[in-house]
């Protein structure tokens, strides 16, 4: 129906920058940062759809902090707020427009 997603193996990087990478592939290291730069320039060129980013984490504590701060930083004007538990509201298809949706799936347990 017009929304997309984008899966993102996320690893713990040098020098404190968190990676992408398909896990133990021969696949080249992204840096996050640079991925979240690129997505936000092309994620609503063609459609002002909700764009979700599913993060499979593999990232440890102090790496996972500097990704949370490269999504405020970085995705700013297309943030939607976090909601912990069961929101007695959420927010419908319209203000999701332009907007990120990421989910987190810890792989690490």
């Amino acid at each position: 129906m017009g929304c997309r997603c984008v899966e993102l193996d996320c690893w713990d990087g040098k020098n404190k920058e968190p990676k992408i990478t398909h896990g133990m592939t021969f696949t080249s290291d992204i840096l996050f940062k640079d991925v979240l730069t690129v997505i936000k320039e092309n994620a609503f060129k063609k459609t002002d759809s909700p764009f979700f980013l599913s993060i499979e984490m593999h990232c440890s504590e102090e790496q996972q902090k500097v990704m949370a701060n490269y999504f405020k930083t970085i995705l700013v004007d297309f943030w939607t707020p976090e909601m912990d538990g069961i929101p007695d509201q959420f927010p419908s298809p319209n203000q999701l427009k332009n907007k990120f949706i990421v989910k987190v799936r810890n792989a690490l347990n």
